[in-house]
């Protein structure tokens, strides 16, 4: 229902023993029932024991979540299915590879290893200066040496010998190889610490420089070679078995969850209690697929019960976006009003609203299709700095900015309307009189953002009515009329003074709104104490608020006709001011639109949340989290559109 959350059902499930693997792969891949955890009553009725043996699931489960890790990824052409864990523990056996891929992962990764040091050690000899020495001079039992190489080994050239003792530089064109006693490691250390040098240690090695650099060469691509053909078994492999492996690892998980979920059961001799919170319009969905998986051998009746539901919102898809707007504010109980669908057609026109202006209003629609194009299909190098992708991700998932550029959209439409009607484009007027003028007609602006707050927080007052009407709490219902009626004698009274009429008879609507006025403030106090008279202030400045809808979008017009007026006049001057005003046209129009997003976007969003919220918003709601999971490579009992790998 719309402007309510779905209707929940707490349902009570009594199944034999001998369908409980069957009932219990339903109940998760219908996905439609949050399990609870049985009453105490209940629970002291049944026997507590569960005679099911979760080792072995979770041994399987370890041991392929390892083999799927060490295998190469290959998307599967189709999906599996496996109808029960006997037949999933029994597929698991079959699969006899795990002992040939670790080993192959432990010889790739020890081959792996023994070519990056083989790596380093050349990238160390290349560096060196090209001596005919035999390396095993400079490194023995007492002498230890160094590669030098940096910004400042000229200076260490020259000062070495006198900062450590008994030290021999064979100085290169690039490099410079010191030798020294080991006794002498510690000054040579303190000596270069706060020096621009790139240090390495020689280690023990025979033969000259060039030998070397050929033996280790020839020794990288023998460890390549070997590498390489381990890498193609393993592909091999992979290729042919990790669909396989990756969809019962998957399976396993699955019977992992079920296990786990089994603690909140209640287990009698021969039977088996679930309970847990169903929609109502899943309820009979539930009940005909457990009567085919227990031959119609359960019982299924509804619990009442005082507690409250979990919420789950259900809105139509075209709405359902702006859910991620209400989640971020608050998740309304079940017992109240979901506001998501208000908050779906105010927002985009408060937001459209204050930005008023064709350009602004194009430049982000387009924006929003090229962020949903780019984040639908990345691009495999990215032009935008890393530092700012990153810090953006650290504020925003890619799902969140999805939700952002697509609620854009429809604000960003209104924006270009009313951009037409104002005859505004980047704060330009093309040849035509404008439908209405924002500087002119910013009295009548004023107005009408004025009862666009008085209906708001008039609105929000009688949901919050009938939502306390309809939970049984008519105390709180009537002290909501009491704030609509108070409300409405401050609009009246602000009228009158402002169109300085008399403020007693003969002016009946004066008249009616001290009755309202004074009536509204009687009903407060008797249905919400004395404490509520401070909230009275912020009933008038929730009204007047919503004139910064004219506010914002004042100053964008304002400051987009200053940075055109700047940028026409420099044209009339030199070349160099020209230059300079196409300048400040460029960047002042993109702070402005910077502007132009945030701005609307954040006050718009407040005006709903704040003043208008308040009023019948309570929140703090459970969210409805039923017992599933989604599936990648496996085929639930319940589904049949997709290709069938029978296993």
């Amino acid at each position: 229902m719309v402007l309510k959350p779905a209707k929940m059902s707490r349902e009570r499930i009594i199944i034999p023993k001998s369908h409980r693997s069957e009932a219990l792969t339903v109940l998760h891949d219908l996905g439609v029932m949050q399990i609870e955890q049985l009453p105490d009553n209940v629970v002291a009725i049944l026997n507590s024991n569960d005679d099911m043996d979760s080792r072995v699931i979770s041994d399987y489960d370890q041991k392929f979540r390892s083999l799927e890790s060490m295998l190469y990824k290959y998307e599967p052409k189709e999906k599996y299915r496996f109808s029960n864990a006997s037949e999933l523990i029994k597929k698991a056996e079959s699969v006899k590879i795990t002992e040939r891929v670790v080993e192959l992962t432990k010889e790739m990764s020890a081959l792996s290893a023994s070519t990056k040091e083989a790596k380093d050690t050349l990238d160390l000899l290349k560096k060196m200066p090209r001596t005919k020495h035999d390396l095993s001079i400079f490194t023995t039992e007492k002498i230890v040496s160094f590669v030098v190489k940096g910004r400042e080994l000229q200076k260490f050239n020259s000062e070495a010998h006198k900062a450590i003792k008994e030290c021999v530089l064979l100085k290169g064109e690039y490099s410079t190889i010191i030798s020294m006693e080991k006794d002498s490691e510690k000054d040579f250390g303190n000596y270069v610490r706060n020096m621009k040098l790139d240090i390495e240690v020689i280690p023990k090695m025979s033969g000259t420089v060039v030998e070397n650099e050929k033996l280790i060469e020839s020794r990288i691509n023998e460890l390549e070679s070997k590498y390489e053909a381990l890498k193609a078994e393993l592909n091999n492999i992979s290729e042919i078995h990790y669909p396989l492996v990756s969809a019962i690892r998957e399976q396993l998980d699955l019977e992992m969850e079920k296990i786990e979920v089994v603690s909140k059961f209640g287990f009698g001799i021969n039977v088996i209690a679930i309970e847990g919170w169903v929609p109502e319009d899943e309820v009979q969905r539930l009940k005909k697929a457990l009567k085919k998986v227990t031959n119609d051998s359960f019982i299924m009746e509804k619990m009442h019960t005082k507690e409250l539901p979990p919420t789950k919102l259900s809105n139509p898809v075209t709405v359902k976006l702006f859910e991620f707007f209400i989640r971020f504010y608050s998740l309304p109980k079940s017992n109240e009003f979901d506001p998501t669908l208000i908050f779906a057609v105010v927002f985009p026109i408060f937001f459209g609203f204050m930005i008023g202006d064709v350009g602004y209003g194009a430049i982000m629609f387009l924006g929003a299709i090229w962020l949903l194009h780019r984040l639908k299909n990345p691009p495999k190098r990215s032009r935008i700095p890393k530092a700012i992708s990153k810090f953006i991700h650290t504020i925003i998932s890619n799902n969140g900015l999805t939700i952002l550029a697509k609620s854009i959209m429809p604000g960003a439409v209104i924006a270009m309307v009313l951009g037409v009607i104002f005859n505004e484009y980047f704060g330009f007027q093309l040849p035509y009189n404008a439908i209405f003028n924002v500087e002119t007609g910013l009295p009548t602006l004023l107005v009408v953002s004025g009862w666009i707050g008085v209906g708001m927080v008039s609105f929000g007052f009688i949901l919050g009515f009938l939502n306390n009407m309809a939970i049984g709490r008519k105390k709180h219902a009537i002290g909501r009329i009491g704030w609509l009626m108070a409300a409405w004698g401050i609009v009246i009274f602000g009228l009158a003074v402002l169109h300085r009429q008399i403020l007693w008879f003969p002016d009946y609507p004066v008249v009616v709104a001290y009755f309202l006025l004074i009536g509204g403030i009687i009903t407060v106090l008797a249905t919400e104490g004395f404490e509520s008279l401070m909230e009275f202030p912020s009933l008038i400045s929730h009204i007047l608020s919503y004139t910064r809808l004219i506010g914002i979008l004042l100053a964008s017009v304002i400051l987009a006709q200053v940075i055109d007026f700047i940028f026409i006049h420099s044209l009339t001057h030199s070349l160099p001011l020209a230059i300079l005003g196409i300048i400040i046209l460029i960047v002042g129009q993109l702070f402005n639109i910077a502007i132009a997003l945030f701005e609307p976007g954040i006050q718009g969003a407040r005006l709903i949340y704040v003043e208008f919220f308040s009023k019948f918003f309570t929140g703090n709601g459970r969210e409805f989290r039923p017992f599933a999971s989604r599936r990648a490579r496996t085929i639930s009992s319940v589904e049949e559109e997709h290709p069938l790998i029978e296993r």
